[in-house]
């Protein structure tokens, strides 16, 4: 397994947060057409958000090692960077455009970000020491995760101003990663027994998310229609990204990459994602079903 390049070293649930993996045999592959999409001149690509007009956001490595968040409009790459950050992270893009996602600040603590037009706001989960916000849907309610003051991670619901955790009951560890208009949640939890699995939170009610022979599984996003893009890896710590239509799973696995994390889709189910080569060096994509 293969941990995705970060900056934000800050929270120790990264280490299992953004893990990546490739192919499980018991689920068929999805019949997808792949493009690889990389930041011109980039270290690394990670795409993760795509909105209805096929917009894209992620994020990207330069050269010099600095993290960027970046905004893809009909081909054209604009970096977006939170004002007097080190490093920014840009993972979700709603239909109105607004962006969200975090960064660091200059004495490294991690915030949630905001942007909508071309104004960035900072959001900070109340007595929390990180926060991260990672995904936004049109009525501008948003989804995301906070660590206590004990280093416990949450998961987080801002709708209109009032925030409500979101915590798998009986679990740990909960992050919220995605939703969508209908207020549909997707996410991660650890399971009493320390088993990490994707969950789907709807109308306050909570369901495991688990492919066939999977032994972790992360949600990373919900469509309109309920259709959910994650990762997972199987017993021989292979994995692969997968979609999720109504319990019916097809694995995500971009052609010749070691690792797949399929990371965004829309109603049209175009997804977007990054993958690992042979040489361990992460690349964004797209793909669109045949």
């Amino acid at each position: 397994m293969k941990t995705r390049k970060l900056v934000f070293v800050c929270l120790v649930v990264f280490g299992f947060m953004f893990l990546s993996f490739s192919a499980v045999a018991q689920v068929p592959p999805a019949a997808l057409t792949y493009h690889q999409l990389d930041v011109p001149n980039s270290a690394s690509t990670e795409l993760d958000g795509v909105n209805a007009m096929g917009e894209i956001i992620g994020f990207f490595v330069d050269n010099s090692g600095h993290q960027h968040g970046v905004l893809i409009q009909n081909g054209a790459f604009t970096q977006l960077d939170f004002p007097h950050s080190t490093a920014t992270k840009t993972v979700g893009i709603n239909d109105v455009g607004d962006i969200v996602g975090s960064f660091i600040d200059d004495a490294g603590r991690q915030h949630g970000l905001v942007r909508r037009g071309s104004i960035f706001s900072q959001f900070d989960v109340p007595g929390s020491t990180a926060t991260q916000v990672l995904s936004i849907n049109d009525a501008g309610t948003t989804v995301g995760m906070f660590n206590d003051a004990a280093g416990a991670s949450h998961g987080f619901l801002n709708r209109l101003g009032t925030i409500t955790p979101v915590d798998f009951p009986g679990g740990s560890n909960t992050i919220a990663f995605g939703i969508n208009n209908l207020n549909e949640v997707v996410g991660f939890f650890t399971a009493a027994d320390g088993g990490q699995h994707a969950f789907r939170e709807v109308r306050g009610m909570f369901f495991q998310v688990d492919p066939p022979g999977e032994t972790f599984s992360i949600a990373f996003a919900v469509n309109v229609l309920g259709h959910i893009a994650g990762s997972y890896a199987d017993a021989a710590g292979a994995g692969h990204g997968f979609i999720d239509k109504a319990g019916s799973f097809t694995q995500v696995n971009f052609p010749g990459a070691a690792s797949t994390d399929a990371n965004g889709l829309n109603a049209a189910d175009f997804l977007v994602g990054d993958f690992f080569d042979a040489a361990g060096v992460e690349h964004g994509y797209t793909a669109v079903p045949q």
